[in-house]
């Protein structure tokens, strides 16, 4: 017996590659499937030989979907290999158009694993809590978020969620408190933390943004407002999603399309969860510098280009951090302080967080309605729609 399967999960993706073993030779038809570019058919293609080519069972001319350009390789005698567009579609009728040809599709698939969930969650009522976790599990960017939300998604969470309609009303709201505690960071698991660079022109915030990203994202020109509009790096600080915007230079002093920049440099500073003020030790302290410090008195103060002669002391700035780009001392440590600002606290293994803004918006509500001492029937009813939409 001939099967498929599909090897890559559910979720985004840019590829996705689906296997068949047995009988591989069906492929070429009649009519092919499969069309090489080099017009070979998938019985003459070598071994560990990669092909391209596209995927359609009648002329191109005579149907109304385009034809699946798709990678074929033959590892193995009886087993090929085809990686096609990681969206959903592409594999579907792929696996379809084996399927019409006697494969069976393996139920180690993605695909038939998928479907078999689907089927279970409208058959037997699968709690909304567990599909948002496959959901949040299949964007995790870092091997640290995904093993939070695999934890998650092996039914801690919403056994969690489920002991709220069963505990005693003090009990329920410790239990709602502890679980909001971990809202933002449960959140941030997919959606990055937002750590902006400001301060005046030509401080280096974009140097400093490459050096942290480690590549040049950011333009570097010796020149007052050059960066005019929001730049953003995604990148991982111990395993924890962060993006970095470099943002154009703050100062009074202005052209109309500068002071645009500059205006969404600080909307983007106002929503930021986290600020890093460059101040610049080569040159004396402007009040610019001493206004945006002040304005942020929590934010992380970096003294940039510390590799050049210093004109202002420590005194000035108690506890800014000495960092040169050009360099690299500071880097690393600045990147440390960073995320232990960011994440002061890691959850102990197996502790339930909520990973969407849903969830944590649905707790907020329900523990508002515990300490308006609302009816039980209410408060159930708002549990339920947590569970299960």
């Amino acid at each position: 017996m001939t099967s498929v399967s599909v090897l890559t999960p559910a979720g985004r993706g840019a590829v996705a590659t689906v296997r068949v073993t047995g009988d591989v030779c069906l492929i070429d038809g009649p009519p092919p499937l499969f069309r090489a570019a080099n017009r070979h058919p998938i019985a003459e293609l070598p071994i560990g030989r990669v092909t391209f080519g596209e995927w359609g069972d009648v002329p191109a001319e005579e149907v109304a979907t385009p034809w699946e350009e798709v990678v074929v390789c033959r590892t193995e005698d009886d087993v090929l290999e085809i990686h096609c567009h990681g969206g959903k579609a592409a594999a579907v009728r792929i696996v379809s158009d084996l399927e019409s040809r006697g494969c069976r599709v393996s139920s180690s698939s993605a695909i038939s694993q998928t479907a078999a969930s689907e089927a279970a969650a409208s058959d037997t009522g699968e709690s909304l809590v567990d599909r948002e976790c496959v959901a949040v599990l299949s964007r995790a960017t870092t091997l640290r978020t995904a093993d939070v939300l695999l934890q998650q998604q092996s039914g801690l969470l919403r056994e969690r969620f489920e002991q709220l309609r069963h505990l005693s009303s003090d009990d329920a709201k410790r239990q709602a408190d502890a679980l909001l505690a971990w809202a933002a960071f449960g959140v941030h698991l997919t959606e990055p933390w937002r750590v902006v660079l400001c301060g005046p022109p030509n401080v280096g915030k974009s140097s400093l943004i490459n050096a942290l990203v480690g590549f040049s994202r950011s333009i570097v020109f010796d020149q007052p407002g050059t960066t005019r509009d929001v730049v953003t790096a995604e990148t991982a600080f111990e395993g924890w999603p962060v993006l970095l915007s470099d943002t154009a230079g703050l100062r009074e002093e202005a052209d109309e399309l500068e002071a645009e920049g500059i205006e969404r440099a600080r909307q983007q500073i106002v929503n930021a969860d986290l600020r890093v003020v460059l101040v610049d030790v080569s040159m004396p302290l402007r009040d610019d510098d001493r206004h945006l410090v002040g304005a942020w008195p929590h934010a992380i103060v970096v003294a940039h280009k510390s590799d050049l002669p210093a004109v202002w002391g420590d005194e000035i700035l108690p506890g800014a951090l000495h960092v040169s780009s050009l360099t690299g001392e500071g880097v690393t440590p600045l990147a440390e302080e960073i995320i232990r600002r960011l994440v002061p606290v890691v959850p102990a293994p197996m502790t339930p967080v909520p990973v969407t803004p849903r969830q944590v918006r649905l707790l907020r509500e329900i523990r508002q309605l515990m300490d308006a001492e609302s009816p039980e029937e209410e408060i159930q009813r708002w549990v339920a729609a947590l569970c299960f939409g």
